[in-house]
C-alpha cells in the first residue's frame, strides 16, 4: 500500500484523487497482466517503466493524504481505468510520443494521457 500511495505521489502529485488513484490502478493492472512482474515493487522498479523511479523523484516523495485517499477510493472498488497499462503526460498537439504511437489511447484525465496495448 505505501508503494502505491507513494507513486501516486511521485508521478501525480498535482493530479486530483481521481488521477493519483488512475496511476495506482495502472499498477494493479500491469500486477494482474501476464507480461509484467509479478509483484508492485518489481513493477515499480522495473527499468524504464516509471519516470519519477528513474529520475529520484519516488525516491524523495512522500504522500500525502491525498494519496491515501486515492488508495482508499481503489480499495472501494473504484476503477475507471479501463485496463489501461501505460500513462504520460498528455502530449501537446500535434506531439507524437512513443506511447501515441505503438499504444491504443483509452481516455485522458488531468495531465494525463492513458493507454492500452494495441490488438
Amino acid at each position: 500500500a505505501y508503494i502505491l500511495a507513494k507513486m501516486a505521489m511521485a508521478e501525480a502529485e498535482g493530479e486530483d484523487t481521481e488521477g493519483k488513484a488512475l496511476v495506482i490502478l495502472v499498477i494493479l493492472n500491469r500486477l494482474k497482466a501476464e507480461n509484467f512482474p509479478d509483484t508492485v515493487s518489481q513493477i515499480v522498479s522495473q527499468k524504464n517503466a516509471f519516470t519519477s523511479y528513474r529520475n529520484g523523484r519516488y525516491d524523495r516523495s512522500e504522500p500525502d493524504e491525498d494519496c491515501w485517499e486515492a488508495l482508499n477510493l481503489v480499495a472501494s472498488g473504484w476503477d475507471k481505468s479501463q485496463g489501461a497499462l501505460y500513462f504520460e503526460r498528455t502530449p501537446g498537439q500535434g506531439e507524437s510520443t512513443w506511447h501515441s504511437e505503438n499504444l491504443e489511447k483509452l481516455f485522458s484525465h488531468g495531465n494525463h494521457t492513458f493507454y492500452g496495448e494495441r490488438g
